[in-house]
């Protein structure tokens, strides 16, 4: 997975702006702002191509089937590998035409909320194959590097591919011998064995072909120069590339010493298997396995069935006897490729590199009922035990280990609620399954930060850059953590949407800031607070009746609020977001749309809402000084929302250069970091700030 970004860039060959509009929006409620362009006609795609970068082109298709044709042609001109996504109406058939012509994805019309998943899945598939293609560049330049490190090696090098050799450093020719490299020619790496062991060399070389064995090896060997004169000395095989091929590198090097010592960090002492950290470093290489040769792997946690019960009954001597032959029992049954761990309270972990689900079934049933009928000796007294299993099976596109012993651990759970002795496989965790932990974990951490009183407000002013000192301030929330640590609302919020517990923050966030507010307008009457709400508080179709209840209890004149819904919750949910705008109208509220700017049209959403504040996209703010396109667009935007009789705030002003280009633009209202920055205190004098 690419890291997420904040903003993408569509361009939209489209002939109805109306339903591009609706899923630039759609796009917009998952995330990333949207810089967006448009074709009306195809007349200028190929100097637009030339000139900008896109991260999707959207095709909404009117029925010319030259027209996928046509942006291909362009793309390819540009030397662009931009991911079409086509909105038709057209039936299956026709549609198997626009995949054969090079179409990512087609979808059809009225599916906003499918295609704009579809989009954000093809951006995500760009910025990954773009990714791919640098760190593959990145790679080979590494590659580059270490062949030149291996030719100035004092140690003998031998490269070789399917087991011939192709090539040697200096040091090589000189230990076997050899006047040049061409004397390898049509050599194998086992004529430079003794006989004896050539066979186990060939062995070894093809073990690694066909990539049973991943990453570095060590074997002790004794070798022969090219004259025939013997040598003791390991080999230690790598992989690397030459010239875009892969290729064993063999390294040539004297025998060390050992202490005996050597891999008993990688041990359990009390089962003798492998420990938990040897296992995740074994786990390691299985991805980097998968991600080579596109076979699967798997990953199994057995438990001892009621091991509570077996460590109470005979005690740490004889649970621990238990769990050293259960664990050799485990052990017989897989390979010597296989790694199996004690995970400790009767748990163990296998992973197995290679693997196919109906061998595995057919060994893990056996073994399973093998160890059930198996008296184990503990000494003095003997037991039978029974195993569960939980069984994953996965590629390189697994999330996490962690994510997949979870999953794991799921099956044993299974298994166990309906009697133990049995196996369960699981279905690999998706990012959905991730995301799902991830807001449940979040819905308990908010709900905690409520009942402690855990959830801080901060203030940042909103300043008129052509003078007046109306008071107006936007709230902000942080949410603290139990060991003080501070989450910003993108932390959060959205995992609060999806649990259906955004609403109640939105309550709590407001009944607290008003309260401030009452105490405020007591000396400055004048002061307007800017009041976020999220979708889950527009679609609770409430919304106006408990903020005009809470405006009533603490007696604030309904005119000292403005509420603030983003664009694209508006226009997601525009039933909704209408009638709270008449409703917030009708109490005498004010209305705010935040981050504004982002549609084709983005003025039209003023049509149905009647705003009296628009707060513009912060993107556009970010490189204002020197990109012209962003003092275009905030010059238009400015000038079309005074048209209108709105005022106009631009967020994010960070330093002074940006506030002086802003003035020259006409803007009124700004915030940001270099104005104020966010906090506690309602303290600023709005006479002095600029």
């Amino acid at each position: 997975m690419t890291k997420p970004v904040n903003s993408i860039s569509l361009l939209f060959a489209a002939r109805e702006p109306e339903a591009a509009e609706r899923l630039i929006s759609c796009i917009r409620i998952r995330g990333p702002a949207v810089r967006a362009r448009s074709l009306v006609d195809l007349a200028g795609v190929d100097a637009l191509l030339l000139e900008e970068r896109f991260h999707a082109i959207i095709l909404v298709h009117s029925g010319a089937n030259h027209e996928l044709n046509r942006i291909n042609d362009a793309l390819f001109h540009a030397g662009r590998t931009t991911p079409v996504i086509v909105i038709s109406d057209q039936n299956e058939n026709q549609r198997l035409d626009m995949y054969e012509s090079g179409a990512f994805a087609v979808v059809g019309k009225g599916l906003e909320e499918l295609a704009a998943v579809v989009v954000l899945r093809a951006v995500e598939h760009y910025l990954c194959s773009t990714q791919v293609h640098r760190l593959r560049s990145n790679l080979l330049e590494l590659e580059r590097q270490y062949l030149r490190v291996l030719e100035d090696s004092k140690d003998p090098v031998i490269y070789t591919r399917d087991g011939n050799c192709i090539s040697t450093n200096r040091a090589g020719l000189e230990q076997l011998q050899l006047d040049s490299p061409g004397d390898l020619e049509g050599r194998s790496l086992a004529d430079f064995v003794i006989p004896e062991q050539q066979e186990l060399v060939r062995q070894w070389l093809e073990a690694r072909t066909l990539e049973v064995t991943p990453g570095s090896e060590r074997r002790p060997m004794t070798l022969r120069t090219e004259l025939g004169k013997p040598f003791d000395a390991d080999l230690i095989f790598t992989d690397a590339t030459i010239e875009g091929e892969h290729c064993t590198v063999v390294r040539i090097a004297m025998p060390v010493e050992s202490d005996g010592l050597e891999g008993l960090d990688a041990l359990d002492p009390g089962t003798g298997l492998s420990n938990r950290q040897h296992l995740f470093r074994e786990a390691e290489r299985a991805l980097n396995l998968a991600a080579r040769s596109g076979r699967p792997f798997a990953l199994l946690e057995v438990s001892v069935d009621e091991f509570e019960r077996l460590q109470s009954e005979f005690g740490s001597n004889g649970s621990d006897i238990l769990l050293m032959e259960v664990g050799r029992g485990i052990r017989d049954f897989f390979r010597e490729s296989d790694t199996v761990a004690h995970l400790g309270d009767g748990f163990y972990g296998v992973l197995i590199p290679r693997v196919q689900r109906s061998e595995l079934e057919q060994r893990l049933g056996a073994l399973i009922r093998t160890i059930a009928s198996r008296e184990i000796d503990l000494g003095q007294e003997s037991s039978r035990v029974t195993l569960s299993c939980g069984a994953v099976i996965a590629d390189d596109a697994a999330p996490t280990m962690e994510d997949l012993l979870e999953r794991a651990r799921t099956g044993v759970e299974d298994v166990r609620r309906n009697g133990g002795n049995g196996y369960s496989f699981q279905k690999p965790p998706a990012d959905t399954l991730a995301r799902s932990r991830s807001d449940r974990l979040w819905k308990d951490r908010i709900q905690d930060a409520i009942a402690h009183d855990r959830i801080r407000l901060l203030y940042q002013p909103i300043v008129n850059l052509h003078g007046g000192a109306f008071p107006l301030f936007n709230v902000f929330v942080r949410l603290s953590g139990p060991d003080e640590e501070v989450y910003e609302p993108e932390d959060f919020l959205p995992a609060a949407e999806r649990t259906g517990i955004a609403a109640d923050i939105d309550r709590w966030i407001v009944s607290r800031a008003l309260s401030r507010l009452a105490d405020r307008i007591r000396t400055e009457p004048k002061t307007l607070f800017f009041l976020k709400l999220t979708r889950g508080s527009l679609i609770d179709g409430s919304v106006v009746l408990w903020l005009q209840e809470f405006l009533h209890r603490n007696r604030i004149p309904s005119g000292n609020v403005v509420v603030e819904i983003k664009e694209a919750t508006i226009v997601t949910n525009l039933q909704a977001a209408s009638s709270t705008a008449r409703g917030l109208k009708a109490i005498g509220a004010q209305l705010c749309i935040d981050d504004f700017g982002n549609g084709l049209n983005p003025f039209h959403i003023l049509r149905r809402i009647d705003a009296d504040y628009i707060k513009l996209e912060g993107n556009l703010v970010r490189n204002l000084v020197r990109d012209e396109g962003s003092r275009d667009a905030i010059r238009r935007f400015t000038e079309g929302g005074h048209a209108k009789g709105k005022q106009i705030i631009v967020p994010l002003v960070e330093d002074a250069a940006t506030l002086a280009v802003l003035y020259e633009l006409g803007v009124n209202l700004v915030q940001g970091y270099f104005v104020h920055p966010p906090g506690e205190a309602l303290d600023l004098d709005f006479t002095q700030v600029l």
